[in-house]
C-alpha cells in the first residue's frame, strides 16, 4: 500500500477500537463476555475499513488453471470492413471467440456477459471503452483477459492501469488490416435561409493512407442533383481538412434535405462516412429576428441567445463595420446591405443596437418602416425615432442599479422575486419622452433618488416599439445567477410582447440537432415555461414507431435504429398544451467509431502516455475488495458478535 493508505489504516483502526471500548463501557451492562463482544465488533470493522482501503494482496503463481475471458469488442467500429476485399471486423471476432464458451461484450458503460452461441448479429455501442469490461471480469476472478478489437479503444491508457490493479493479464488481439480510407468527420449548415437566398455549409474531411492531394465534396439534393462542389485537400492521418460551401436555396418552403458526399477516386471500403445527411428550413419570410449592431459591443452577443428563445429559426445578426455589413452568426464574412435592408424589412422583429443621432440614413429608415422595433440606444446626443412620435434624451452620467420596486406591467410577475441588490450598475440612462408606453424595471442613481425607467414599451397603432434607456444590460447576464436570470426575463419577455401575434406556436419547440449519429438519443429543447413534453416519431411511410413522455428538458428517446422519421412534439403547461411542433428528425447510419483511424497504434499511444507499453498485471497479486473470502469472514465475524451478546444477555 502508499504510505497514504498506511496512514488512514492506522488512523482508522486507532479511531474504530477507541469507538468501540467507549461504546461497550459506557451503553452496554458489564456482563460475561463483553469482552469477547467488544473484540468481534472491533475486527469486523477494522476488516470493513480494510476492504475500504483495497490494498493488493499477494496471490502466487495462478499460471496454472487459471480463468481465461474473453473481451469482445462490441462498438460500430468492428462493422467496418477486415480488409479492402470484404468482409466485417465483428464476423471474424465472432468467430474467433468461438473457442470460449461466453465471452464479455465491452464498448459502453457496463459491459455485458454473453454465451457465444447467443451473441448480436451487429456491433451494439457507439463508442469503444475497455475498462468497465475488464473491472467486471476481474470481479469474476479472472486472472487473464484476451480482447479482441480493432485497436480503437477510447481509454486505452486507463484500461492498461486497471488491469495492473487488479492483477488481470491483458492480451491484445487487433482484428482487420489497414486500408486507404476517407470520412466526412463534421458537417454544419444554416439552419434557416429566405427562399432565394444562398445557404453555406461547412465540411470537415479526415483521411488515412490515401495517397491522393484532394477530393471532390458534392453537396446533393433530395433528387441527387448537385448543388454545389469543391475540393478539399486531403489532411494528414489525425488532422482535419474543412471547406465551406454555398449554393442557392429556392423552392418549397419548409425543411429541405440535403447530403454532402465524397465523389472519391481512391479505393474506400467504409462508405457510411462518406455522406452526410442536413437539413435547411426555407420561408418566404424571416422567421426569426433581424439584430443590426452600429457599434463593436458585448449586448448582442447575450441578446442573440434570448431572441432565439422566440422563434425555431435563428436570428440573424449583423454588424456595421468600416462602412460595411458583416455577418456576425455565419463566420463574420461580408453582406451586401440591400440583403440586410430586405430581410430587416420583412423579419418580424428589428433590433437596432447602437442606434443614434449619428446613425446611417439606411439605418433610420428601417427604423421608420418597422412595424416590432427595439432600439438600444448609443452615441452623446439625444435623437428622435422617425416615423414614431419618440424623443430619446441625451445621457445621464453615474452608476444606475436595478430596482427592486416593479411598476406595474404585463412582465411584473415574471420580473419579480429576482434579487438585485448585488447586480452590476447600467450607465448612460436616457429619458423617454413618448405617449401610452410602460415600463417593465426601473433603475436609480446609487440605489437613490428618483426611479428613471431601464426599458419603456409601446404601441402606435398597430406596430409595437421598445426602447433600452440604458447601456450595459450585458453585465448582468456575463455570470451565472440573479444577473442572468433578471437579464432572460427582461428581454425574453420584451421581445415575446413586441412579437406577440406574430411568433410562432412551436416556438422554443424543436431538436436540440435534427440529423443525429447512429447511438445517439434525440434531445428536445422546449420552452422554459413547460413542465413536460410529449414526443411521438413515425417512420417514414408508416405509424407510430416510437412515443414517450418526460420532464421538459430530457433527452426523452433512446437510441433509434437509422432511418428517416416525422415526429409530432408537444410542451405541457399545468396539464395544457403551451407548444406544438412537427417536423423531420433522422438518425444516420453514421457513427463517429466508422471514422479513419487517427493512425496511432494501440502501444504507441499507451507508450506515449506512460513510457512503455504495459501489458497488464503480473498475476501474483489481487485487490482485497475483489476477493470473496474477506465478506465471508465479515459476516462471520458480525454473527459471531451477536451469538456472544445474545448469550451473555445482551440485545
Amino acid at each position: 500500500m502508499s504510505p497514504l493508505k498506511w496512514a488512514l489504516l492506522v488512523a482508522g483502526a486507532g479511531a474504530i477500537i477507541g469507538y468501540v471500548v467507549w461504546w461497550y463501557r459506557t451503553h452496554e451492562d458489564p456482563v460475561r463476555g463483553r469482552s469477547w463482544a467488544a473484540a468481534l465488533r472491533a475486527a469486523a470493522l477494522l476488516l470493513a475499513w480494510l476492504i475500504l482501503l483495497n490494498p493488493s494482496l499477494p496471490a502466487g503463481d495462478r499460471r496454472r488453471g487459471e480463468t481465461v475471458i474473453a473481451l469482445l469488442d462490441a462498438s460500430y467500429s468492428m462493422s467496418r470492413p477486415a480488409d479492402a476485399g470484404g468482409g466485417t471486423i465483428w464476423s471474424a471476432a465472432v468467430d474467433s471467440v468461438g473457442r470460449f464458451d461466453r465471452a464479455w461484450l465491452f464498448g459502453g458503460p457496463v459491459a455485458r456477459y454473453l454465451s457465444t452461441d447467443s451473441l448480436p448479429g451487429e456491433p451494439l455501442y457507439g463508442e469503444t471503452r475497455l475498462a468497465p469490461a475488464i473491472r467486471s471480469a476481474a470481479a469474476t476472478g479472472a486472472w487473464r483477459v484476451v480482447v479482441y478489437t480493432d485497436g480503437a479503444l477510447a481509454d486505452a491508457v486507463e484500461s492498461f492501469d486497471v488491469a495492473q490493479r487488479h492483477g488481470v493479464s491483458l492480451s491484445l488481439l487487433k482484428l482487420g488490416s489497414a486500408y486507404p480510407e476517407l470520412g466526412i468527420a463534421g458537417v454544419s449548415a444554416s439552419a434557416w435561409v429566405q427562399a432565394g437566398d444562398t445557404a453555406e455549409v461547412r465540411v470537415e474531411i479526415v483521411a488515412s493512407g490515401v495517397e491522393l492531394d484532394s477530393v471532390r465534396v458534392e453537396v446533393v439534393d433530395e433528387d441527387d442533383r448537385v448543388r454545389a462542389a469543391g475540393w478539399a485537400e486531403i489532411p494528414a492521418a489525425g488532422r482535419y481538412s474543412p471547406l465551406s460551401l454555398r449554393f442557392p436555396v429556392g423552392g418549397r418552403a419548409g425543411y429541405r434535405r440535403f447530403s454532402v458526399r465524397l465523389a472519391a477516386a481512391a479505393p474506400d471500403p467504409e462508405r457510411r462516412d462518406d455522406r452526410r445527411a442536413f437539413y435547411i428550413r426555407v420561408s418566404e419570410q424571416p422567421l426569426g429576428p433581424v439584430l443590426i449592431s452600429l457599434r463593436p459591443d458585448w449586448e448582442p452577443s447575450f441578446l442573440v441567445p434570448n431572441l432565439d428563445r422566440l422563434t425555431d429559426a435563428p436570428t440573424a445578426a449583423y454588424l456595421w463595420l468600416a462602412d460595411s455589413l458583416v455577418t456576425m452568426t455565419e463566420g463574420y464574412r461580408p453582406v451586401a446591405l440591400s440583403t440586410v435592408q430586405r430581410r430587416a424589412r420583412e423579419a418580424p422583429l428589428l433590433v437596432l443596437h447602437g442606434y443614434g443621432a449619428e446613425s446611417p440614413a439606411w439605418a433610420r429608415a428601417l427604423a421608420q418602416d418597422a412595424s416590432r422595433l427595439l432600439v438600444l440606444p448609443a452615441g452623446r446626443r439625444g435623437f428622435e425615432l422617425p416615423g414614431w412620435n419618440i424623443r430619446v434624451g441625451v445621457p445621464a452620467t453615474g452608476e444606475w442599479y436595478a430596482s427592486a420596486q416593479l411598476p406595474q406591467s404585463p412582465l411584473a410577475l415574471d420580473l419579480g422575486g429576482t434579487p438585485v441588490d448585488e447586480l452590476p450598475p447600467l450607465l448612460n440612462v436616457r429619458s423617454i419622452e413618448t405617449e401610452r408606453a410602460w415600463e417593465p424595471l426601473v433603475v436609480q442613481r446609487l440605489r437613490r433618488g428618483e426611479p428613471l425607467p431601464a426599458v419603456v414599451v409601446g404601441r402606435v397603432g398597430s406596430r409595437r416599439w421598445a426602447v433600452a434607456a440604458a447601456e450595459g444590460y450585458w453585465r448582468w447576464a456575463f455570470r451565472q445567477g440573479p444577473g442572468r436570470q433578471l437579464y432572460r426575463a427582461l428581454w425574453t419577455g420584451v421581445t415575446g410582447w413586441l412579437m406577440a401575434g406574430r411568433a410562432r406556436s412551436d416556438a422554443g419547440l424543436q431538436p436540440r440537432q435534427r440529423v443525429v449519429a447512429r447511438g445517439e438519443p434525440l434531445r428536445w429543447l422546449a420552452p422554459d415555461d413547460a413542465d413536460s413534453l410529449s414526443v411521438e416519431l413515425a417512420e417514414e411511410g408508416s405509424d407510430v414507431t416510437w412515443q414517450g413522455v418526460a420532464a421538459a428538458g430530457d433527452s426523452l428517446t433512446a437510441p433509434l435504429p437509422p432511418g428517416r422519421y416525422r415526429y409530432l412534439a408537444r410542451a405541457f403547461r399545468d396539464g395544457r398544451v403551451a407548444a406544438s411542433a412537427e417536423g423531420p428528425v433522422e438518425v444516420e447510419e453514421f457513427s463517429p467509431e466508422l471514422l479513419p483511424p487517427s493512425g496511432v497504434s494501440l502501444g504507441e499511444m499507451v507508450t506515449a502516455s506512460r513510457g512503455e507499453p504495459r501489458r497488464g498485471g503480473t498475476g501474483r497479486s489481487r485487490p482485497l475488495a475483489a476477493l470473496g473470502w474477506p465478506y465471508l469472514i465479515l459476516i462471520a465475524l458480525f454473527c459471531a458478535e451477536w451469538t456472544v451478546r445474545r448469550l451473555g444477555g445482551l440485545r
